[in-house]
């Protein structure tokens, strides 16, 4: 759809593993440099692991293309095979032969002492009809009969083996019994196990114990760093289309890093996503809000729902989230009611709408001996629902210098969930603490995020909570002292 605006050649996201679009990074060059040499030096085994979505079945493409003519290669894709599977699906893919019978030399009349015998191949019918219908040992005698023939004209074999932590095993021992196929100076077949993390688990079960000790070479591919994951996405829109108009504004790039944690699968899903928000909005530079856009789509969220977030709302949730905003408001009330005297205390007040068409004087505010904490309206995102109209206070009123600002995060009875809410938004990176209060039918904590020093360091916090699916309220501390 955006491609012929943007003038891509072809999509540059595409979830394909197509070896052309290889970003290699250090990680991916590591991996790769690490396959060639162990099959340079004829390593019988060899173990390349990592998260899901983090590049391996495009790196094994790309190191098909890399090797050089004289090496056979069968890569199995699918390894939820029985051991014949296996075998008749390697021997398809390297192309070899059938070891001809005892039976037809017989009927010939040949016998291997002859002058002039030539032993030849039994070349009759497809590869796919004798593949099919050949016994183990058949298949075994026509492997080790193609591998010896490899090995004598100086080439190799390898067997590349991805998705490798499905391998039944039974099938991992059969390709343990097939690394005994080797001369007295090297090994005739190399093979190379590519997958997720659970390989590693799956290779040190006592079952696998042999096949474990000959994996020689392992590595391991990890996310990309931000600045890996900014420069994967240049590479992919240079190769996409070198005369491309488009570029993502590194506000975008780092939301999208935040959102993939680096990971190339979801980066390719991520930047698909901005780019049709930026071709619906006619915009060559991409910037947070199309990111944004875009991560919200993957995630499923609507955003017709942002812009009428009551009607988002069944009358059953509305009621819910007014008894909870409730709760909040008469804790956050109560916690500053039993303060020890008038100077420290906190009362909570509604923001109230400011017109904006008769936007009042600036005036010194009355002194007073109060603390006054009132919610302050947040640049919350278009995707968070609310149950009042949220008006922004007028620009030419500013906050008192001395003020503080803490968000309100969550409220309940249970000290045990305080803590864990507070420990778990402690690990996200957040300032957060919980505090006892006297509430309904006991003591009640409350959770907050903070204290803040200025209104807008505050509300990139509050943007933060919203993203991570929390529901915040913004507090305003005034001391007047």
């Amino acid at each position: 759809m955006y491609e012929d605006f943007y003038r891509f050649k072809e999509k540059p996201f595409s979830l394909t593993p197509d070896p052309e679009f290889l970003y290699l990074s250090k990680q991916h060059q590591g991996a790769l440099d690490h396959m060639m040499y162990g099959i340079r030096q004829r390593e019988g085994f060899m173990a390349v692991v990592g998260d899901v979505g983090t590049g391996k079945t495009t790196l094994s493409r790309c190191l098909l293309e890399q090797l050089d003519p004289g090496i056979a290669v069968a890569l199995i894709l699918n390894p939820m095979l029985s051991d014949m599977d296996l075998l008749k699906t390697c021997i398809h893919d390297l192309g070899a032969p059938p070891v001809p019978s005892r039976r037809s030399m017989a009927a010939s009349g040949a016998s291997l002492g002859d002058p002039g015998f030539a032993l030849e191949m039994d070349d009759s019918g497809t590869d796919e009809d004798w593949v099919n219908s050949a016994s183990k040992k058949e298949l075994l005698d026509a492997l080790n009969h193609f591998l010896i023939e490899q090995s004598q004209k100086g080439g190799s074999t390898v067997i590349i083996i991805d998705e490798a932590q499905n391998l039944p095993l039974q099938v991992m021992e059969q390709l343990r019994i097939l690394s005994n196929l080797e001369t007295e100076k090297e090994k005739l077949l190399q093979i190379i196990f590519v997958g997720q993390l659970e390989l590693n688990d799956k290779l040190f079960l006592p079952e696998l114990k042999q096949l474990n000790q000959r994996i020689s070479i392992r590595y391991e591919i990890t996310p990309l760093s931000k600045e890996e994951t900014r420069n994967y996405i240049n590479h992919r829109l240079l190769v996409a289309g070198v005369g491309s108009r488009v570029a993502f504004a590194a506000p975008a790039v780092n939301l999208i890093y935040n959102f993939s944690k680096g990971y190339p699968r979801l980066i390719n899903l991520a930047c698909d996503r901005t780019l049709l928000a930026g071709y619906n909005s006619q915009a060559d530079v991409l910037q947070l809000e199309h990111a944004r856009q875009g991560i919200r789509s993957l995630q499923g969220k609507d955003d017709r729902e942002s812009r009428t977030p009551l009607r988002a709302f069944s009358l059953k949730k509305t009621l819910a989230l007014a008894a909870a905003l409730a709760v909040a408001g008469f804790l956050i009330w109560n916690e500053t009611a039993d303060a020890p005297n008038a100077e420290n205390s906190v009362a909570v007040q509604a923001a109230q709408p400011t017109p904006v068409s008769a936007p009042a004087p600036r005036v010194a505010p009355e002194p007073t001996p109060q603390t006054i904490a009132e919610p302050v309206p947040a640049e919350a995102p278009q995707s968070e629902a609310v149950a009042v109209p949220v008006v922004e206070p007028e620009p030419n009123v500013a906050a008192p210098e001395e003020a503080g600002y803490r968000i309100h995060v969550d409220s309940t009875n249970s000290k045990k969930e305080a803590d864990n809410e507070v420990a778990r938004l402690q690990q996200a990176g957040f300032d957060a603490f919980s505090k006892q209060v006297q509430g309904p039918g006991g003591a009640w904590y409350m959770i907050y995020v903070g204290p803040f020093e200025d209104a807008a360091n505050a509300r990139v916090h509050m943007k933060a909570l919203k993203f991570a699916g929390k529901k915040p309220i913004l507090l305003s501390i005034i001391n007047n002292g």
